[in-house]
């Protein structure tokens, strides 16, 4: 499985998606996903965003270096799943590639079984709050996904 997380500028949250699901993987023992990120409106070599690489240190999660990468056509390809922090971001990529909108999710799903399907809004420039908030809801929602992932892999079968 290839998964691709995307936000607006592949800094912040899906940096810190990327990075968080790799981390759970690997303490779960799941091998052979492939993991990446990227932005719909991506500065390509723009570095991650300072307060989430601190929120990953003080965490004590190793990250790979990491700049900013836009959606590409290869990189919509490459994924078996695209999961996005906001539905504009879909539907950007829908608009893009229509054969894309089966892979395409939310992560805020992930944040309960009864959740709404929600946007994870963007901290990016904004207060102490709003990055709070951001990793928060992405870590807790990372972790049911890789919940599900190490499910999935153990039973190809199972279905969400």
């Amino acid at each position: 499985m290839n998964v691709l997380f995307v936000c607006s500028g592949n800094v912040s949250r899906s940096f810190l998606a990327e990075a968080l699901l790799r981390q759970e993987l690997r303490a779960s023992g799941v091998e052979g996903v492939g993991i990446a990120s990227a932005g719909v409106y991506a500065y390509p070599g723009n570095p991650p965003d300072s307060q989430m690489v601190d929120y990953l240190v003080k965490s004590g999660i190793c990250y790979e270096p990491h700049e900013a990468r836009g959606v590409t056509k290869q990189g919509v390809e490459w994924a078996d799943r695209i999961v996005v922090m906001e539905k504009d971001h879909g539907l950007a990529i829908e608009r893009a590639w229509p054969e894309a909108k089966s892979k395409i999710e939310l992560l805020a799903k992930y944040l309960s079984m009864d959740s709404p399907e929600d946007d994870i809004p963007d901290p990016f420039g904004k207060s102490a709050y709003h990055y709070r908030l951001a990793q928060s809801q992405i870590s807790l929602a990372v972790k049911n996904f890789a919940r599900w992932i190490a499910q999935h892999a153990k039973n190809p079968d199972h279905r969400r």
